[in-house]
């Protein structure tokens, strides 16, 4: 029997060589391959990604495409808009403690309000 072409099966497992986004809000849940330099994140539609929540700043945070010291690209998400103002309710690493700044791992969680968060993946090793 001829074996299957290898599919993803798990939200949580990523394939791809480009960092990925899970994102879940009031609208579900979506999966968002990482390709730019810099994304902002909030409920305002002018947002490359955009959260369905009230509880969401307009702009709430900010991810930007860092080099890490020794390993591979990654992105750091920074709390606030893009003047530099805090969002209201602040963000929440792996629902352990309120960060302003964090350079992102695999399988990090950042939690923005109840019910609304997003799970990085990092690409898989070529």
């Amino acid at each position: 029997m001829p074996k299957k072409p290898q599919e993803e099966t798990e939200i949580s497992v990523n394939l791809s060589s480009e960092s990925t986004l899970v994102v879940t809000d009031n609208s579900g849940t979506r999966k968002m391959p990482l390709v730019e330099e810099k994304y902002t994140i909030g409920r305002e539609t002018d947002n490359s990604i955009c959260l369905n929540s009230d509880f969401v700043s307009r702009h709430h945070a900010i991810l930007v495409k860092v080099k890490q010291r020794k390993g591979p690209m990654t992105y750091r998400i920074l709390d606030g808009n893009i003047d530099g103002k805090p969002s209201k309710n602040g963000i929440v690493l792996n629902a352990l403690s309120q960060v302003s700044s964090h350079d992102l791992q695999d399988g990090d969680i950042v939690t923005f309000a109840p019910e609304v968060h997003i799970l990085y993946l990092a690409p898989r090793a070529i």
